[in-house]
């Protein structure tokens, strides 16, 4: 099976010549899939070419390289990105290595190295061009590059911890002759796996700002694996003190943006109070630096479980549902608040008694708060977050999501629950989005459609949600939650 590379590089020229001559060299086992003249369009491309290996050039017209790296590392922090380069400052290499490259080479490297380097990257590691490797020994054995190893080392906007400075502090501190010794071991790719495995200076600030650290084990007993998603794990838990149970949402630090992303959801959520909108307890951080949600416990299958298992839910029993997520939706929205990955899965059923049933929202690791306006909105333009069988128009490629896209996904939802199957489902993640952004709505008042007939009314809140054009939706949540409401009055 053939590596696919994504080549990002604003010289076609150049992008003609390394695409010959890698295809020459692998004898076609590695193929360029997709390429891109900037960052801007990297960042766009990532998610629909998924590329195996990416080869990105420091430089170009609008965002560069570097910054490109961390926003396809916040979209898929397993991305393995090589820079191609004529760049051999020796402080932009090691910015590459803490933004998450897995390799940096010059432009001018021989075409079966670079093959090298690309098998190296899809296979987990790190390489670097050997004419830069000796100036970064230098660089990394100078006393002035760590001027204070007693405290935390920073160095290029890269933090280490205790144990990274330790091992730097003995080659600095008299051991640059053992570096290479076979006591030590200790070459630059040793050096650039500690490096690569960093987070940046943004991680730190956030765990200023959340207070002391705590023993999170002291306080709870995790219990039992509920699932895992995108922003971390989730458990069932007890509180040693109370008894009481919880989930407790699990994140190992990673990159600035995950962490400052999870720290906005804690924040977000603690500040919400809704019947349907799950309730967050606590934030805590850990002595290792792992943060914890503390959040309710909701016991209960989720909507997609009911569907999977029972199929089509009856209109009668489906309106009250979406009534009260709607109602969620309202809530969040008055919050400023776009949840951006409303799906089946992520509402889950609460039977309070044998007739009431309560949907609650939940996980909003890929929200965001609204203001447009924000000059350090965590979630850019350009960067695909979401479920694709559920995601809008707009969100497909990759543009600002607003209020109108949430309705958008809840249209799918409802779909999906009314039918028993989404309204859009390709071959394919990008044939997927393709059909959100283009095809017609299913016919909904097609015999063949479900197993249920539907009243008119329901089959135009769902059409309405599901408009191509976020104009063309319901202006507000608040509005459809008028309109639902009209309709649960008709099944009454």
């Amino acid at each position: 099976m053939a590596l696919n590379v994504m080549l990002v590089e604003d010289q076609a020229l150049i992008r003609m010549g390394i695409e010959l001559a890698i295809t020459k060299i692998s004898q076609s086992e590695i193929v360029i899939c997709s390429v891109a003249e900037n960052g801007d369009d990297a960042v766009r491309k990532f998610t629909l070419a998924k590329p195996d290996v990416i080869l990105m050039d420091m430089h170009m017209p609008g965002m560069d390289g570097l910054e490109a790296c961390k926003q396809i590392r916040v979209i898929d922090k397993h991305a393995k990105i090589i820079f191609l380069t004529n760049n051999d400052a020796v402080e932009d290499v090691f910015s590459a290595f803490s933004s998450g490259a897995s390799g940096y080479c010059l432009k001018d490297v021989k075409p079966d190295t670079l093959v090298d380097f690309i098998r190296k990257a899809y296979e987990g590691a790190i390489s670097v061009d050997p004419r830069i490797a000796a100036d970064m020994l230098r660089f990394l054995t100078t006393r002035e590059a760590m001027p204070d190893l007693k405290a935390t080392a920073q160095m290029n906007g890269t933090c280490l911890n205790a144990r990274d400075a330790e091992v730097l502090g003995q080659m600095i501190n008299g051991s640059a002759g053992e570096i290479m010794t076979v006591n030590t071991k200790l070459s630059i790719i040793n050096i650039l796996n500690k490096i690569a495995s960093l987070s940046d200076t943004g991680r730190t600030k956030a765990y200023s700002e959340l207070g002391d650290t705590v023993a999170v084990s002291d306080k709870y007993e995790l219990i039992e694996l509920l699932g895992r998603g995108g922003m971390g794990t989730v458990y069932k838990a007890m509180n040693k003190s109370s008894g009481d149970l919880v989930a407790i949402k699990v994140l190992t630090p990673g990159s600035a943006s995950a962490w400052q992303r999870f720290v906005q959801e804690a924040s977000m959520l603690t500040k919400l109070s809704h019947q349907s909108v799950v309730k967050v307890f606590d934030f805590l951080v850990d002595h290792d630096g792992t943060a914890y949600m503390i959040m309710e416990l909701v016991d209960g299958p989720s909507l997609m479980n009911v569907v999977d298992c029972g199929g089509a839910i009856i209109e009668k029993e489906a309106v009250p549902i979406f009534l009260r997520c709607a109602e969620a939706l309202e809530h969040l929205h008055r919050a400023g608040v776009v949840h951006r990955d409303l799906k089946p899965s992520n509402i889950i059923l609460f039977c309070e008694d044998e007739k009431t049933i309560i949907p609650k929202v939940v996980d909003f690791g890929v929200s965001k708060f609204s203001n447009l306006l924000s000059a350090d909105r965590l979630t850019l333009q350009g960067e695909v977050l979401g479920s694709p069988l559920y995601m809008s128009p707009e969100q497909c490629r990759g543009e600002d999501v607003t209020f109108q896209s949430d309705i958008y996904s809840f249209g799918c939802v409802m779909f999906e629950v009314l039918t028993g199957f989404p309204p859009f489902v390709g071959a394919n993640y990008f044939e997927t989005m393709n059909l959100h952004s283009y095809a017609p709505v299913p016919n909904l008042r097609a015999s063949k459609i479900g197993r249920h007939a539907l009243s008119s009314a329901i089959i135009e809140i769902v059409e309405k949600c599901l408009a191509k054009s976020p104009h063309d939706r319901y202006e507000s949540a608040e509005l459809l939650v008028q309109t639902l409401s009209f309709v649960k009055t008709i099944h009454r």
